[in-house]
């Protein structure tokens, strides 16, 4: 479906991609983003692999490259659109890298897109079996890594690769990266947070042992199904 412009304002590759410093944010972007990202604000998930933001004052829609949801009503898209907006939360600064073609021929923008948290969202979909990698030519920055990441849900049988249908389903917790000596543990149990109850109301449980590999490693020590224990 093609973007119906919600704005007279014209809006080229070039202007998309130029730096904001007056729609700066007030916090520092997450480490690790890539060279030449920028900043915009999600104001809407449509389904897994599209989403709307706004980026220099214009509303526009963005295609997620090298990766690719299952449609509306087929098994499998309402987990994936839910993780998409667990992953993007609405009103929450995104980070968005162009490759070669910055369109597909829907008149959607086409980019990788980074979490405020600094989840690269289109791998993060693929490893876990949210979505397939998918090459959109010439676009192919990543495509190696994505199917690597698409190897690894294969063979887990995470989600579409279940055999299985969720039936609607609910999505898991969005990983956010691993702690690093740049993050050190805190007082609870998920080291990425400042307390417990900042971590759960992330939306960070609950947790079950064996139900995902993405998370096995957080601690459960009462097995309350609560991933970080005051």
């Amino acid at each position: 479906m093609r973007l119906r412009s919600c704005t007279t304002r014209t809006i080229t590759a070039a202007t998309l991609l130029l730096p904001l410093a007056t729609a700066a944010p007030a916090y520092a972007a997450p480490p690790g983003l890539p060279k030449g990202a920028v900043s915009a604000k999600v104001v809407k998930i449509v389904d897994g692999d599209t989403i709307d933001v706004i980026r220099g004052g214009t509303k526009i829609r963005v295609q997620l490259l090298e990766v690719d949801t299952p449609e509306r009503g087929k098994c499998w898209w309402k987990t994936a659109t839910a993780r998409t907006k667990t992953l993007l939360p609405v009103g929450k600064t995104a980070y968005l890298l162009a490759d070669k073609d910055p369109k597909d021929r829907y008149g959607r923008w086409l980019f990788y897109v980074w979490s405020a948290r600094g989840v690269h969202v289109n791998r993060n979909l693929v490893r876990y079996g949210y979505g397939k990698a998918v090459l959109y030519k010439p676009n192919d920055r990543y495509i190696k890594v994505m199917r690597a990441e698409q190897a690894t849900a294969k063979a887990a049988k995470l989600r579409i690769w279940s055999g299985k249908c969720d039936g609607g389903g609910t999505p898991t917790p969005a990983p956010t990266p691993s702690p690093t000596k740049s993050n050190p543990p805190s007082g609870g149990t998920d080291p990425r947070f400042r307390t417990c109850g900042e971590a759960n109301d992330a939306g960070y449980g609950p947790y079950v042992k064996g139900k995902d590999p993405e998370y096995d490693w957080y601690q459960d020590r009462d097995g309350d199904g609560v991933v970080c224990e005051r």
